[in-house]
């Protein structure tokens, strides 16, 4: 098993750096991750579904905690809504007034059309951070710990959201470390063309990855207040994991994947 060490580089720095994604900006050093979850969604306007109707309905209804107060002060927020002290689960108001259920339409402008996307930067967000080991003689790469902190704006899923953003991250281990196609210069042909050749992550190179979701609702976007989380996840990992070996060794690589080759000549002498 080779021998991993954390190896300072010209500032005196260990592994441990961060790298920003999608259109932040951040740099932050020692970092430790967190292992906080997806949270929650943040307070939002009542969608159209769950308006007068099913409110007046709550408010007239003496069976109902919200019985007699006034719906213009309605909150919504965790499938439930609140007047006061008073609150009670949507699915009980449907339920009562509503036992066929409740349909409602309705459409969102295309980004074109919608002057914010033109008034506003409407982006996500996120922050990567990566810790490596550096074998000070073989100058092997290993990730030891990964953290993504991203706004993407308002969350339905959290499940799902957050194994997105970490099969991202995952996907820019191996863009820095392992992926690389090689072609043939005389035929243009790819040499490795299978995946014995073609290296991607497994669970051995990903020891400790995750990623923090924060509560977030974007009035200008839509709506919902949601956003996309397709390729944020990405942005910024890969480069994550380069500073970090920088750091670690006071070598720049600047094109992927950091390799053995790469790293080793730049290493200094180590004494007998």
């Amino acid at each position: 098993m080779p021998r991993l060490t954390d190896q300072e580089g010209s500032n005196g720095r260990k592994a441990s750096s961060s790298a920003s994604g999608g259109s932040s900006a951040s740099h932050r050093e020692g970092t430790k991750p967190s292992r906080t979850r997806c949270s929650g969604t943040p307070r939002a306007p009542p969608p159209a579904a769950c308006g007068p109707g099913l409110l007046d309905a709550a408010c007239g209804d003496a069976r109902s905690p919200l019985h007699g107060l006034d719906p213009a002060g309605a909150v919504f927020s965790d499938g439930s809504v609140g007047i006061g002290g008073a609150s009670e689960a949507l699915g009980e108001i449907v339920a009562r007034s509503r036992p066929d259920g409740v349909e409602a339409e309705g459409k969102v402008r295309f980004m074109g059309d919608d002057p914010n996307y033109t008034d506003y930067s409407i982006n996500t967000y996120g922050a990567h951070f990566a810790e490596v080991g550096v074998d000070a003689d073989t100058a092997e790469v290993r990730l030891r710990r990964m953290l993504g902190v991203f706004s993407v704006g308002r969350v339905f899923n959290p499940k799902t959201t957050r194994s997105q953003l970490i099969g991202g991250m995952i996907w820019g281990v191996g863009e820095a470390l392992e992926e690389e196609a090689v072609v043939d210069p005389r035929s243009g042909a790819f040499v490795n063309r299978d995946l014995a050749g073609y290296l991607v992550p497994v669970h051995a190179d990903t020891p400790d990855v995750d990623a923090v979701v924060l509560d977030g609702y974007d009035d200008k976007a839509n709506p919902l207040g949601a956003k996309g989380v397709g390729e944020v996840g990405i942005c910024g990992a890969g480069a994550s994991i380069a500073n970090a070996v920088f750091n670690a060794t006071g070598v720049r690589v600047r094109d992927f994947p950091i390799t053995i080759e790469k790293v080793l000549p730049g290493l200094p002498l180590l004494e007998a």
